[in-house]
């Protein structure tokens, strides 16, 4: 199958460019190789290089920005039987998450916000099916193999395998 990837350079994206690029083709998106999702043009690119995709990992986030990048490439993908894996955070449910911080609160809205936006998304339109997944804060191997799963579920079921 052919995967898309945002944050494919570090931490928790590098580990599953690796991982996932043993079994898949896999393009990935960065600030490293020229695509910044605070940029409307940088996002128009990376739904258009991401047009034969598959599948779509909505990982970097970047404060508004992945609520923007996951409803940009949902309508883009607008019908077709293709999957969008949005990684969360428990933080976004969690009332207690940076009580007395105000970046931690910024980070916990905006991901609220993207959980609320994948929420609206998958009630509204069949396809493309969203997957939120919420990140095992900081536990990459947990984290593969259970984005792994999800991916192997989503081939199994459209390509029949």
């Amino acid at each position: 199958m052919n995967i898309a990837l945002t944050g494919h350079s570090k931490g928790l994206g590098k580990a599953l460019f690796e991982f996932l690029s043993q079994k898949h083709e896999i393009i990935g998106f960065s600030r490293s190789n020229g695509y910044d999702i605070k940029s409307p043009f940088d996002r128009k690119k990376i739904i258009k290089e991401s047009k034969d995709c598959d599948i779509f990992i909505n990982l970097v986030h970047n404060y508004y920005h992945q609520a923007d990048l996951l409803f940009e490439s949902h309508r883009a993908w607008s019908g077709e039987k293709k999957l969008i894996i949005c990684i969360g955070s428990n933080a976004a449910n969690d009332p207690e998450f940076g009580k007395g911080d105000y970046s931690l609160i910024e980070y916990r809205t905006q991901k609220k916000n993207v959980l609320t936006m994948a929420e609206n998304l998958q009630h509204s339109f069949e396809w493309p099916h969203i997957n939120l997944y919420e990140i095992q804060e900081i536990n990459f191997e947990v984290d593969k193999e259970n984005l792994n799963k999800i991916v192997d579920i989503y081939e199994r079921k459209i390509f029949k395998k």
